[in-house]
Protein backbone atom coordinates (compact mmCIF):
# COMPACT_ATOMS: atom_id res chain seq x y z
CA UNK A 1 0.00 0.00 0.00
CA UNK A 2 3.20 2.84 1.20
CA UNK A 3 4.41 1.66 -3.01
CA UNK A 4 1.13 2.65 -4.10
CA UNK A 5 0.65 5.57 -2.47
CA UNK A 6 4.92 6.64 -3.81
CA UNK A 7 3.38 5.62 -6.85
CA UNK A 8 0.35 7.79 -7.37
CA UNK A 9 2.82 11.16 -5.63
CA UNK A 10 5.68 10.64 -8.28
CA UNK A 11 2.66 10.23 -10.90
CA UNK A 12 0.59 13.66 -9.51
CA UNK A 13 4.46 15.42 -9.32
CA UNK A 14 5.49 14.28 -13.00
CA UNK A 15 1.75 15.59 -14.16
CA UNK A 16 1.93 18.63 -12.28
CA UNK A 17 5.70 19.64 -14.44
CA UNK A 18 4.21 19.05 -17.48
CA UNK A 19 1.82 22.07 -16.77
CA UNK A 20 4.75 24.11 -15.60
CA UNK A 21 5.78 26.51 -19.18
CA UNK A 22 10.21 26.87 -18.38
CA UNK A 23 11.23 30.28 -19.90
CA UNK A 24 12.74 29.19 -23.17
CA UNK A 25 16.58 30.94 -24.03
CA UNK A 26 16.77 34.34 -23.43
CA UNK A 27 17.24 36.46 -26.53
CA UNK A 28 20.70 37.40 -27.34
CA UNK A 29 21.92 40.82 -26.48
CA UNK A 30 22.53 42.84 -29.48
CA UNK A 31 25.36 46.28 -28.80
CA UNK A 32 25.42 48.91 -30.78
CA UNK A 33 27.92 52.07 -31.39
CA UNK A 34 28.02 55.12 -33.62
CA UNK A 35 30.35 55.04 -36.36
CA UNK A 36 32.24 58.16 -37.74
CA UNK A 37 31.97 59.17 -40.83
CA UNK A 38 35.44 58.18 -43.08
CA UNK A 39 35.03 61.41 -44.83
CA UNK A 40 34.56 65.06 -45.11
CA UNK A 41 32.00 66.18 -47.80
CA UNK A 42 33.52 69.44 -47.68
CA UNK A 43 36.10 71.35 -45.34
CA UNK A 44 34.15 74.49 -43.44
CA UNK A 45 37.63 76.26 -42.53
CA UNK A 46 41.13 75.92 -42.69
CA UNK A 47 41.77 78.15 -39.75
CA UNK A 48 44.16 76.91 -36.82
CA UNK A 49 41.74 76.63 -33.74
CA UNK A 50 41.97 75.71 -30.84
CA UNK A 51 38.33 74.50 -29.48
CA UNK A 52 37.29 72.81 -26.66
CA UNK A 53 33.98 70.44 -26.26
CA UNK A 54 32.23 70.38 -23.22
CA UNK A 55 28.64 67.92 -22.51
CA UNK A 56 27.33 70.70 -19.64
CA UNK A 57 23.59 68.62 -19.51
CA UNK A 58 23.02 65.13 -20.36
CA UNK A 59 19.71 63.39 -19.32
CA UNK A 60 20.11 61.09 -16.39
CA UNK A 61 17.63 58.43 -17.88
CA UNK A 62 19.92 58.23 -20.84
CA UNK A 63 23.24 56.97 -18.55
CA UNK A 64 22.27 53.12 -18.98
CA UNK A 65 23.88 50.92 -21.36
CA UNK A 66 20.17 49.98 -22.49
CA UNK A 67 18.46 51.71 -25.57
CA UNK A 68 16.07 53.92 -24.63
CA UNK A 69 12.96 54.46 -26.86
CA UNK A 70 9.31 55.88 -26.36
CA UNK A 71 6.56 53.85 -26.23
CA UNK A 72 3.51 56.45 -25.85
CA UNK A 73 3.06 59.62 -25.11
CA UNK A 74 5.36 60.29 -21.78
CA UNK A 75 6.38 57.02 -21.71
CA UNK A 76 9.53 55.66 -21.97
CA UNK A 77 10.89 52.08 -22.41
CA UNK A 78 14.38 50.83 -21.72
CA UNK A 79 15.15 47.16 -24.05
CA UNK A 80 17.41 44.74 -21.92
CA UNK A 81 18.46 42.65 -25.26
CA UNK A 82 19.08 46.06 -26.70
CA UNK A 83 22.36 47.85 -25.65
CA UNK A 84 25.17 50.37 -26.11
CA UNK A 85 28.42 49.02 -26.43
CA UNK A 86 30.01 51.74 -24.61
CA UNK A 87 28.35 55.20 -22.60
CA UNK A 88 26.51 56.60 -24.82
CA UNK A 89 27.35 60.11 -23.78
CA UNK A 90 30.88 59.46 -24.67
CA UNK A 91 29.90 57.73 -27.72
CA UNK A 92 28.44 61.18 -28.80
CA UNK A 93 31.36 63.49 -27.68
CA UNK A 94 33.40 61.11 -29.82
CA UNK A 95 31.36 61.17 -32.98
CA UNK A 96 30.56 64.79 -32.75
CA UNK A 97 34.61 65.53 -32.35
CA UNK A 98 36.08 62.98 -35.04
CA UNK A 99 33.53 64.63 -37.47
CA UNK A 100 34.25 68.27 -36.64
CA UNK A 101 38.21 67.18 -37.11
CA UNK A 102 37.19 66.45 -40.39
CA UNK A 103 34.92 69.77 -41.39
CA UNK A 104 37.80 71.62 -39.24
CA UNK A 105 40.84 69.99 -40.47
CA UNK A 106 43.87 72.57 -38.66
CA UNK A 107 41.95 72.69 -35.63
CA UNK A 108 43.11 71.16 -32.77
CA UNK A 109 39.70 69.84 -30.58
CA UNK A 110 39.71 68.33 -27.68
CA UNK A 111 36.65 66.67 -24.84
CA UNK A 112 36.30 69.08 -21.61
CA UNK A 113 38.07 68.24 -19.37
CA UNK A 114 41.49 66.50 -20.76
CA UNK A 115 42.72 70.03 -22.16
CA UNK A 116 44.22 73.54 -20.62
CA UNK A 117 42.20 76.42 -20.88
CA UNK A 118 44.82 79.17 -21.53
CA UNK A 119 44.88 79.25 -24.89
CA UNK A 120 40.90 78.38 -26.17
CA UNK A 121 39.78 80.26 -29.08
CA UNK A 122 36.27 78.26 -28.76
CA UNK A 123 34.66 76.24 -25.84
CA UNK A 124 31.59 74.26 -27.25
CA UNK A 125 28.73 73.39 -24.68
CA UNK A 126 26.51 71.28 -25.41
CA UNK A 127 23.05 70.54 -23.64
CA UNK A 128 21.44 67.21 -24.73
CA UNK A 129 17.79 67.69 -24.66
CA UNK A 130 16.60 63.93 -26.18
CA UNK A 131 18.26 61.57 -27.97
CA UNK A 132 15.94 58.86 -28.75
CA UNK A 133 12.93 57.83 -30.95
CA UNK A 134 9.72 55.89 -31.57
CA UNK A 135 10.32 52.28 -33.29
CA UNK A 136 8.37 52.28 -36.29
CA UNK A 137 7.72 56.07 -36.62
CA UNK A 138 10.98 58.55 -36.15
CA UNK A 139 13.89 59.42 -34.34
CA UNK A 140 14.47 62.37 -32.44
CA UNK A 141 17.48 64.86 -31.71
CA UNK A 142 17.12 67.54 -29.52
CA UNK A 143 20.11 69.48 -28.41
CA UNK A 144 21.12 72.95 -27.59
CA UNK A 145 24.74 74.43 -28.20
CA UNK A 146 26.65 77.57 -27.35
CA UNK A 147 29.72 79.02 -28.51
CA UNK A 148 31.73 80.93 -25.91
CA UNK A 149 34.72 82.54 -27.72
CA UNK A 150 38.22 83.47 -26.10
CA UNK A 151 36.57 87.19 -25.78
CA UNK A 152 33.25 85.65 -23.52
CA UNK A 153 31.03 86.29 -26.76
CA UNK A 154 28.67 84.00 -26.57
CA UNK A 155 26.82 82.12 -30.21
CA UNK A 156 23.91 79.33 -29.13
CA UNK A 157 21.91 77.59 -31.19
CA UNK A 158 19.19 74.39 -31.40
CA UNK A 159 19.69 71.55 -33.10
CA UNK A 160 16.30 69.04 -33.72
CA UNK A 161 16.12 66.22 -36.01
CA UNK A 162 13.64 63.63 -36.71
CA UNK A 163 13.82 60.90 -39.44
CA UNK A 164 11.80 57.93 -40.69
CA UNK A 165 12.64 55.16 -38.79
CA UNK A 166 11.64 50.84 -39.08
CA UNK A 167 10.95 48.98 -36.41
CA UNK A 168 14.25 47.97 -35.60
CA UNK A 169 16.91 49.55 -33.17
CA UNK A 170 19.37 49.11 -35.74
CA UNK A 171 17.52 51.47 -37.69
CA UNK A 172 17.06 54.07 -34.96
CA UNK A 173 20.87 53.93 -34.13
CA UNK A 174 21.42 54.22 -37.73
CA UNK A 175 19.27 57.64 -37.81
CA UNK A 176 20.30 59.35 -34.35
CA UNK A 177 24.34 58.67 -35.71
CA UNK A 178 23.32 60.74 -39.27
CA UNK A 179 21.89 63.20 -36.91
CA UNK A 180 24.78 63.81 -34.89
CA UNK A 181 26.34 64.06 -38.41
CA UNK A 182 24.20 66.89 -39.26
CA UNK A 183 24.54 68.68 -35.90
CA UNK A 184 28.39 68.30 -36.03
CA UNK A 185 28.08 70.05 -39.81
CA UNK A 186 26.08 72.89 -38.39
CA UNK A 187 28.46 73.77 -35.24
CA UNK A 188 31.43 73.44 -37.64
CA UNK A 189 29.46 76.44 -39.57
CA UNK A 190 29.06 78.40 -36.26
CA UNK A 191 32.74 77.75 -35.29
CA UNK A 192 34.00 78.71 -38.59
CA UNK A 193 32.49 81.89 -37.48
CA UNK A 194 30.67 81.77 -41.37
Amino acid sequence: MKIFGYLILVVLVVSTSACIQLPGPAPPRQYFVFESIASSTGIYSNKSLTIIVDLVEFPEYLKRPQIVVKRQENIIHFSDNQRWATPLEGQVLSLLTNHLKLLLPQANISISPWHNNRHVDHNLQLSVKKLSGILGHQSAIDIHWQIVDKDGEKRSGHYSDQRSIDSSYADLVRALNRGLEGLSEELAIALAGE
